[in-house]
């Protein structure tokens, strides 16, 4: 009986990326059982290596983002490396970069030299600006797209100036994009036999998930401000002080307020006229946090949320990320996972969100060091021994050595 394969099983990616976003990408892939050969620099690897914080001198950035992948490494400013690198493409289906737009090209291993040798392929990139446009050449990071696309002109308090994102919001988003799309292109690839192109641009991505300040602005003409940790639409929607800590409130129907008054006993906020419905809650929530907090401030805030959210009034407590990776929510559903990384050791690590029934992802195997399965995956491209010692002596790849 043939067994139940992973959703991208069988699946072989050759991984250009670096950094984040498209790492996000490749990572998806990998986990839901993709063999990604994730190709680095001779001599560097991905840029991500060297960035802190480092535990035996590797990066645990760099640990937590490659997991279920194999690393070789080549050098592609050599004519032997990018020969190398089109042999290898004609046994991959996806090809993933997110490099500053032209590189491939410069380097010769571009779309158009690609479907050369693998007419079949699903060449995806992530661009910072996308790979046309006046800007596609420029680079970004995620908080050049956070300012670029309007996320951080959001963020912040009315009176302060604009933040960005509490975290690489650009990147995750644009890392998720681009694998939904390898996952379209790849279905796509199917009907039609055919080589598909796809670009996901991480400014493009931040403005995509900036919609409702833009139809605020295209619909009434007004320029969408800070508006802090309260929904300007929706009163209470928001955060409150507990007495040790904080916690969010979702009070979005006349129903629910009416609820939520009378199971924190305030009910007589019901009955205020500041209070009476939704647009005045909202004009006047300066004293309705005042009243709230009134109470909320002599309660903890998993007390309020207990008392709240079984009594269908949507609340959480703010979480601080040791409470987050210790809550029996995360360790019941499997998001905290341990996996043992070559130089580290025990290295917590965040679990798989997507859940199949019957092709669950999995962590099969940690990040791996620079290099460290060049020869595996040669030997796998069907390359002999004697070619393998002749591009390891002549140094155009490079085998990991302790």
């Amino acid at each position: 009986m043939t067994a139940i394969k992973k959703p991208f099983e069988g699946i072989k990616v050759l991984d250009f990326t670096q950094a984040l976003a498209g790492v996000f990408a490749a990572w998806q892939l990998a986990d839901l059982g993709a063999d990604v050969w994730k190709v680095e620099r001779y001599g560097m690897g991905d840029q991500s290596r060297t960035w802190p914080p480092f535990i035996n001198d590797l990066s645990v950035l760099y640990a937590s983002f490659n997991r279920n992948k194999r690393s070789i490494s080549i050098d592609t400013a050599k004519q032997e490396g990018k020969d190398l690198i089109l042999e290898l493409v004609k046994h991959v289906d996806v090809v993933v970069e997110n490099f500053k737009v032209g590189t491939m090209e410069k380097l010769g291993i571009g779309y158009e030299d690609l479907i050369k040798v693998n007419s079949k392929i699903v060449y995806a990139s992530a661009a910072g600006f996308g790979i046309e446009g006046p800007l596609a050449k420029l680079p970004c990071y995620d908080n050049v797209a956070a300012a670029r696309g309007g996320l951080s002109s959001r963020s912040g308090r009315p009176d302060g100036p604009p933040i960005k994102p509490g975290y690489s919001v650009c990147d995750n988003w644009t890392g998720l994009n681009l694998f939904n799309a390898i996952a379209m292109a790849l279905v796509e690839r199917e009907k039609t036999g055919k080589s598909v192109r796809v670009d996901v641009s991480m400014t493009d991505c931040a403005f995509y998930v900036n919609d409702w300040p833009m139809l605020e602005y295209s619909v009434f003409g007004t320029i969408p401000g800070r508006s802090g940790n309260h929904d300007p639409n929706v009163a209470p929607y928001g955060e409150f002080v507990a007495k040790d800590g904080y916690v969010v409130l979702a009070v979005t129907t006349e129903k629910t307020w009416k609820k939520f008054c009378d199971l924190m006993e305030l009910g007589h906020l019901v009955n205020d006229e500041r209070f009476a419905d939704n647009d005045k809650r909202v004009a006047n929530l300066a004293d309705l946090i005042v009243e709230i907090e009134k109470v909320t401030k002599t309660m903890g805030k998993y007390e309020i949320e207990k008392l709240l959210a079984t009594n269908k009034v949507p609340a959480g407590a703010v979480m601080t990320v040791p409470e987050v990776m210790t809550s029996s929510h995360a360790l019941d559903t499997g998001m905290v996972q341990v996996m043992d990384q070559a130089k580290i050791g025990k290295l917590f690590t965040t679990g798989i969100p997507m859940h199949f029934s019957k092709t669950p992802g999995e962590i099969r195997k940690a990040s791996p060091l620079l290099g460290e399965h060049s020869v595996e995956i040669l030997k796998e491209a069907g390359f002999t021994d004697e070619r393998i010692e002749d591009l390891v002596k002549n140094e155009v790849v490079e085998v990991y050595k302790d």
